[in-house]
C-alpha cells in the first residue's frame, strides 16, 4: 500500500518541478520590444498597387519571428520618400543599445533592406528585425505601382525558448 503512495508522491514532487520550469521559462523571455518608429512614420499606408508588396513583406518577418513563444509584434509604416536607409537604421539601432546585430545591414541599393538585431542574453533573447521598403526607379516596369513613400516594416519578437 505504500508503494502506490510513493509513487503518486513522486509524480506530484516531478510534476510541480516541470510546472516551476515551465513558468520560469514563460516569464524570462519577456516581452517584444517596443521600438519607437522614426520621425516622420505614418501609421496611414497611401492607396496603391504597392500594397501586396508590403503586406508579404510584413507577413515575411511575422513568420521569421514567430517562436514557441508566439507570433511577433509586426507594423509597418509610411515614410516620407526623403527617407534613407542609414537614417531608419540608426533610429532603430539606437534604440537597441548592446544588441548584437544580425548580418550585414548595409544598403545595397536593392528595393528591400534588411536588419534583425538580437538581445545580448544567453536563454532567450529578444529580436528586432525591420524591412525598409523603396520605389522602384523611374521609368522601371513596376514604379507606377509605388506612391511616392517608401515603407517601413518594423516586428519584434519575444525571446525564444529551447524547442
Amino acid at each position: 500500500m505504500r508503494v502506490p503512495l510513493v509513487i503518486a508522491g513522486a509524480a506530484v514532487v516531478l510534476g510541480a518541478a516541470a510546472a516551476t520550469v515551465a513558468g520560469v521559462r514563460w516569464a524570462a523571455a519577456g516581452e517584444p520590444v517596443s521600438v519607437a518608429v522614426p520621425p516622420g512614420a505614418s501609421t496611414l499606408l497611401p492607396e496603391g498597387a504597392y500594397e501586396t508588396v508590403v503586406d508579404n513583406r510584413a507577413a515575411e518577418v511575422s513568420v521569421d519571428l514567430r517562436n514557441d513563444r508566439g507570433g511577433p509584434e509586426v507594423d509597418t509604416y509610411a515614410m516620407p520618400s526623403a527617407t534613407g536607409w542609414e537614417q531608419v537604421r540608426s533610429a532603430v539601432a539606437g534604440q537597441l543599445d548592446g544588441w548584437k546585430q544580425a548580418g550585414d545591414c548595409a544598403d545595397t541599393g536593392e528595393r528591400r533592406v534588411r536588419c534583425s538585431w538580437s538581445e545580448p542574453t544567453r536563454w532567450w533573447p529578444r529580436t528586432v528585425q525591420i524591412v525598409f521598403l523603396r520605389p522602384a526607379p523611374a521609368g522601371d516596369d513596376q514604379s507606377y505601382e509605388w506612391p511616392d513613400n517608401t515603407f517601413l516594416v518594423i516586428g519584434s519578437a519575444r525571446g525564444a525558448g529551447l524547442s
